[in-house]
């Protein structure tokens, strides 16, 4: 080939080779840029706002009028890392002295698996002892430490003040505890133990209860005067009353759920009026047990737990579980907090006697001490079930005086729409309650962002909520948050193409898909909306309480509240039912929360058939579905115009959102199986939504296998 023709050719193939790899890099980079705006859209989360500062300060004749946001509760610090290594199995504080601490480990490649720590000097060990379990003594003066590899004796007495070892029990026994009064030892040996350690120098046997079963786990009340303990071979829980030379057992509790082996912890509530015992099962929540007849009344929803202690007020539980501690309230099995920073299991857990540190160990390693003196005061005395008002105020806008007047009025309003439609479906009068002033006005608190109001104009809830979560705990309460922004319209490029959007939704399909049988529990809620107030008649924003209160869209009937359409009005009686059982609307209940289980069942002549269990009594089921039907549902009227409203269902709704189809409410059945009507143009992948008799809210999504039944529907439609 000639040279001249070669030139061209060689010309024209490099412009094509680079216009190829300029092509893929161009697609890619598009690639990355739709999954970048596909991830923002779904997280919601964006970049920290830009920072800019307000202009013109806030009159003080007009702060006054608000309230001041809560400072950020400051965070539980660590005040200490004691590395343990293997896998820490105990963590007890000194009764007398909560800088004082011994720790036991698991690992059987070390002979030293037991260490005493001063928290002041977190490097090196007090001393450290081989043994299979440890324990202080009521005064602080000793620990029981059980080694059933020492042939000198199998429990030693160790003075701490001396730092030697007093005195042995030739008796092979593990799980060794003090009872209160520092007179009895109680050790799992064949059956029960009880040894009388008046003397430390010279123990005698006291009480010795042959069994088949070893007791072990052994806990005692506050008082002294019952002791639990766990068969090993059954998880039996056995309650025993001690009286002087006998210990007599009054009560068993019954947790086998065959799994043996599985109880993880239990303590009495430090209260010696009402001994109440809270038993940890691995999977099984945290039950809390009461006298006299020993009967599990409520659940603390705590999920996989290790390791629980109470706080010594006995108004918490603190549970180690899986990479985290959680905070309970005792009053209402409300989650309080959570505290982060382990990898793994959290299997050891306690609390000083001065209730200002807690120590938990887990899989990797370290015992970590936090410092909570000043964060669980704060916690503990959070407002729990009310509507709580924000006004949100960018830093270019300044508060309209006239606010709070407004925002009360609207709460009041709402509270007598939902009083009387509660009343008027045969329910009695129950309304919300809302957080007041000591005038007993709406307490109105003024929460100034971080930048100008434009800036909130794209993603305006997630962006107000990512900056208010710092200071409010938006999991338990409901949150009406009214967001002060320009009336006028600023034009905003939809940077989403109708591509982007169709991948959004198919991202969304495939996370619920994902979520499929999986039990969500919800408490709280929030209400966003813009100024000005008078733009929303009271129906819209009854509709959006309404949502917050666990709610759903109904286009069952255009009256409907829920049907957000331009004529509702009123509850349906499903929806008065719901909210008679809510949190919200019954601010004297009790909140504990037992696991709900959800089983769904064979379907057949349009029905669908679920099995659902909750102790705590179920009130009602709901049934909640995609239409596609290709005309709109009697109830959706968005728009005035039919043929608008036609066009409004099939360009944003058919197919969209979960609507409630059908609802069964019940008598508080522990145990029912419900039947609920299936539509025939219907997407197969349901939700489920049950509120129980304590009011706690919990919903599951769920693909019905439709294949027969579709067939079965389709020829009746035809």
């Amino acid at each position: 080939m000639k040279l001249k023709v070669l030139i061209p050719l060689l010309l024209v193939g490099c412009v094509i080779l680079f216009g190829f790899i300029f092509l893929i890099v161009k697609v890619n980079q598009q690639k990355e840029d739709r999954k970048r705006s596909i991830d923002e859209y779904l997280s919601r989360k964006n970049s920290p706002p830009p920072l800019i500062p307000r202009t013109e300060e806030i009159p003080d004749e007009i702060r006054q009028k608000f309230a001041a946001v809560p400072a950020i509760p400051e965070k539980p610090r660590i005040i200490a890392e004691l590395v343990q290594g293997g896998s820490p199995e105990t963590v007890e504080f000194s009764p007398k002295n909560p800088y004082l601490v011994v720790s036991r480990t698991y690992d059987g490649n070390s002979e030293d698996d037991i260490r005493l720590w001063d928290i002041n000097n977190p490097v090196t060990p007090l001393a450290v002892f081989r043994g299979d379990s440890v324990s202080f003594s009521p005064d602080g003066k000793l620990l029981a430490i059980s080694d059933l590899g020492n042939i000198d004796g199998n429990l030693k007495l160790w003075d701490i003040g001396k730092e030697q070892f007093m005195s042995s029990l030739f008796v092979a026994g593990l799980d060794a505890v003090f009872s209160p009064d520092n007179k009895l030892l109680a050790l799992s040996s064949s059956g029960l133990l009880l040894w009388d350690v008046s003397n430390p120098t010279a123990p005698v046997e006291a009480i010795n209860l042959k069994r088949e079963n070893l007791e072990k786990e052994h806990t005692f009340s506050a008082d002294g005067k019952l002791m639990a303990t766990v068969e090993s071979r059954t998880d039996t829980v056995n309650i025993w009353e001690i009286n002087g030379d006998q210990a007599i057992k009054k009560n068993d509790i019954n947790v086998i759920d065959g799994k043996v082996g599985w109880i993880e912890a239990m303590a009495f509530l430090p209260d010696p009026k009402n001994p109440i015992l809270a038993i940890a099962e691995y999977d099984k929540d945290i039950k809390l047990y009461y006298p006299p007849d020993w009967e599990n009344y409520n659940t603390i929803p705590a999920g996989n737990v290790k390791d629980l202690a109470f706080t010594p007020d006995g108004k918490t539980i603190i549970s180690g579980g899986t990479s985290e501690l959680e905070i309970w309230s005792i009053a209402n099995g409300n989650r309080i907090a959570s505290i982060e920073g382990y990898s793994g299991w959290v299997k050891c857990v306690d609390v000083s006697a001065d209730g200002k540190f807690v120590a938990a160990g887990g899989n990797d390693g370290v015992i970590r001490v936090w410092d909570m003196a000043n964060y669980l005061p704060t916690k503990q005395e959070m407002t729990q079930n009310f509507v709580v008002p924000i006004y949100f105020l960018p830093t270019n806008r300044l508060p309209q005086a006239d606010i709070p007047e407004k925002i009360d009025k609207i709460l009041r309003d709402l509270q007598t729409f939902f009083g009387d439609e509660i009343q008027r479906h045969g329910f009695g009068r129950k309304t919300f309650d809302f957080e007041k002033n000591s005038e007993g006005s709406a307490k109105v608190y003024l929460f100034e962002g971080k930048t100008t109001d434009e800036y909130y104009d794209r993603h305006t809830s997630s962006s107000v909520l990512n900056e208010i979560e710092q200071y409010f705990e938006l999991s338990n309460n409901c949150y009406f948050i009214i967001v002060d922004k320009s009336i006028e319209k600023k034009s905003i490029k939809n940077k989403y193409t109708p591509s982007d959007l169709k991948n959004m939704r198919k991202s969304i399909r495939d996370m619920e898909l994902s979520l499929r049988d999986y039990v969500f529990r919800r408490q709280g809620g929030n209400i966003v909306v813009d100024t000005p107030l008078n733009r929303y008649a009271k129906h819209v924003l009854a509709a959006k309480f309404g949502d917050a209160f666990g709610l759903n869209r109904d286009y069952r009937h255009p009256s409907y509240l829920m049907s957000y359409g331009r004529q509702s009005k009123h509850l349906s009686k499903s929806s008065a039912a719901w909210l008679s059982s809510s949190r919200f609307f019954n601010p004297e209940m009790t909140f504990f929360d037992d696991k709900t289980l959800i089983e769904a069942l064979s379907s057949s002549k349009g029905r669908v058939r679920f099995k659902v269990e909750d102790t705590d009594g179920i009130y009602q089921v709901r049934l909640l579905v995609q239409l596609t039907n290709k005309n709109h549902p009697l109830g959706f009227q968005m728009k005035i115009d039919p043929a608008q409203n036609q066009t409004e269902w099939e360009k944003s709704y058919k197919g969209t959102y979960y609507t409630l189809h059908d609802a069964l409410t019940l008598q508080g059945e522990k145990k029912a199986t419900v039947e609920l009507d299936y539509p025939k143009f219907v997407d197969n992948l349901i939700e489920l939504r049950v509120i129980d008799g304590h009011g706690n809210r919990v919903y599951v999504k769920k693909r019905i296998d439709t294949s027969f039944l579709r067939r079965i529907l389709n020829q009746r439609g035809n």
